[in-house]
């Protein structure tokens, strides 16, 4: 794991480019804090922070450079299968490190090179000969990946957007990630919040050549599409294939361990694999505690267990915003999480991020029962009867429940991840780009839901959210289950009605995951709504109530007001709130107000108000 950057120009690189990379590179220190390189040549800069996790020699070193010197690799990230791939194109490859094989099988399939990589990464090939640059992210794109063109036309690039942003004379947010973080919490899967920055999509590779003209690809067309039946046996297997794979590690390797099936799952897995390992499990003290039930899961598997107590501060909460590369409601549970593992000196950690999204763990998916009844439903007795069982203040189900509410899976996923709906994003930000709502259409398999979730929900939030809060503790977090081959089986058991969690833990067949489905589920949840009146948060929830917050300039001051007035009278949930003090926060860290960043829509809006 690591940190790379770099910079790409068609006249000749020169003192002030290597300086760049120097800057961008310390910037990202706290991805890979054993080593900084560079690598220069005509075309390209290239630069990475190391996290020494695989062949901690020289041999791990990087860039990666081919025989004959003709291509370089920065890359972040792992590939779990670099030594089949060794076997299969038989890279005569001294080094043990995973990244090692890249130049060579560049040279051998070129772009094709991304689709046989099994592991999460972002990656950098520099083909000198070609005089070409190339970025790759994974699949499901755990690892990030920017770009910019900078005002004397060369491209620069880095793991994180905000070490861009000083190359970016007048950086602009982007009104469509604006908009989308309102209704979801987040900016979106494959987007920057700046308009000059650009995230290199998952699932994708851009080149440039020696003119810096662009050319865009896809790793793996297809990824999630045909695919064949399969068993349960098959899922099982595949689960514990992954985890095998997540294991491969030259330090040690911990488990996040919550009380829920999906962590419990890896550790035991884990020990079906001979591997003991170090379980943790952070409590924050007060509430609900998921220490007692996480014991059993590590004693049961013969684990080692830890508990971390741990808290935020003032200060705490000060490096979270600076350590948020993305506008995110979220982010905050793994950042405390992160912390608590680099406490004890762990370098990495297996997490059981995706599992609910492939073995239907959301509420989203018990709804989807429900879609066929809603299709030929009296709306107005529905929309009635909620009212009097859940009260007014549910909002997401009087929306399900209207007659324009979802009748589809798509629909209804979008509906679960929603923040705001569209009426309320309207009232906040009256230059809200609208685009027009997709036809509803007959589908309500669980297979479609699992697939909006894999790419709003997982994408948009959790990995960047994930990455951005584990490494800035310099901690490499492994996700098991976003694993193209165990996803694609999980899709494939039983494509309408899910695999569900107890069918899983059926086919593990440990009476240890069983008896956790027939439990309420728990998950690692935050105090935020007593955090955000009285403690930690508190003082930042008042800055946003304040007449120059930075978020009062991009949004209407009313609507704001109306958010946090509703919270503070229990009529609306802490998230949305959160929604508005996150983004102000975020505004904050930044070290940009709205009229500084040059926001044509805010502008637009200012104007409007003068007129109105």
């Amino acid at each position: 794991m690591c940190g790379v950057c770099g910079v790409i120009r068609a006249s000749g690189t020169g003192t002030a480019d290597r300086s760049l990379v120097t800057t961008v590179n310390a910037r990202q220190h706290h991805r890979g804090p054993d080593d900084a390189v560079q690598w220069y040549g005509e075309q390209a800069v290239l630069g990475q922070t190391r996290l020494a996790v695989i062949d901690l020699s020289e041999g791990g070193r990087q860039p990666f450079v081919s025989a004959d010197a003709s291509v370089v690799v920065v890359f972040n990230g792992e590939i779990y299968n670099h030594d089949e791939l060794r076997r299969r194109y038989r890279l005569a490859v001294a080094d043990r490190c995973d990244g090692a094989v890249l130049p060579e099988l560049w040279q051998r399939l070129g772009t094709a090179m991304f689709a046989q990589l099994r592991g999460m990464y972002a990656i950098a090939v520099h083909d000198v000969r070609a005089r070409t640059v190339t970025l790759a992210r994974d699949p499901f794109g755990v690892k990030p990946l920017y770009w910019t063109r900078t005002t004397d036309g060369a491209i620069a690039f880095a793991s994180e957007p905000r070490p861009l942003l000083p190359l970016v004379p007048r950086p602009r947010l982007d009104p469509e990630g604006v908009h989308n973080y309102l209704m979801y919490g987040a900016v979106g899967r494959d987007r920057s919040p700046f308009r000059e920055i650009t995230s290199v999509p998952a699932n994708g590779w851009v080149q440039w050549d020696a003119a810096t003209t662009r050319t865009d690809g896809t790793v793996s067309a297809g990824l999630l599409e045909a695919l064949p039946p399969a068993s349960l046996q098959q899922l099982r297997d595949e689960f514990v294939r992954s985890v095998s794979l997540h294991l491969v590690s030259d330090v040690p390797v911990a488990l996040l361990l919550s009380s829920g099936l999906d962590s419990a799952a890896l550790a035991w897995a884990c020990a079906e694999l001979g591997t003991d390992l170090t379980c943790v499990t952070v409590d924050l003290g007060g509430g609900v505690s998921e220490a007692a039930g996480a014991g059993r899961v590590a004693a049961r598997f013969g684990h080692r267990h830890e508990i971390v107590s741990t808290s935020p501060d003032t200060s705490i909460v000060e490096r979270f915003f600076a350590a948020m590369q993305k506008p995110s409601i979220d982010g905050l549970n793994t950042f405390l999480v992160s912390r608590a593992i680099a406490s004890l000196g762990v370098k990495v950690a297996l997490s059981g991020l995706g599992g609910d999204e492939l073995l239907g763990g959301y509420q989203s998916f018990r709804a989807l029962r429900y879609l066929p009844l809603l299709r030929a439903a009296d709306t107005v007795s529905l929309t009635s009867l909620l009212a009097k069982l859940y009260g007014r203040r549910n909002h997401k189900a009087a929306h399900l429940l209207g007659a324009n509410g979802p009748r589809d899976a798509a629909g209804l996923g979008d509906l679960y991840r929603r923040v705001f709906l569209d009426d309320q994003v309207g009232a906040l930000v009256p230059w809200a780009p609208r685009g027009e709502a997709a036809p509803p259409s007959s589908d309500t398999s669980a297979q479609t839901l699992s697939r909006v979730e894999l790419t709003s929900y997982l994408g948009g939030t959790l990995l960047p959210d994930t990455d951005a809060h584990s490494m800035t503790w310099s901690v490499e977090m492994r996700v098991p289950f976003v694993d193209v081959p165990f996803a694609r089986t999980a899709l494939a058991v039983a494509p309408r009605r899910g695999v569900g969690k107890r069918r899983f833990a059926e086919a593990v067949g440990d009476p240890e995951l069983r008896a956790i489905t027939r439990r309420k589920k728990q998950g690692f949840t935050l105090p935020m709504d007593d955090w955000m009146r009285t403690g930690p948060l508190a003082s930042w929830v008042q800055a946003a109530r304040s007449p120059d917050a930075p978020v009062r300039a991009l949004l209407r001051g009313d609507a704001v007001d109306r958010v946090l007035h509703g919270w503070d009278g229990g009529h609306l949930r802490w998230s949305r709130a959160w929604s508005i003090v996150a983004l102000d926060g975020w505004l904050r860290s930044v070290g940009m107000d709205v009229a500084e960043i040059e926001l044509p829509v805010a502008t637009a809006y200012r104007k409007r108000i003068a007129l109105d």
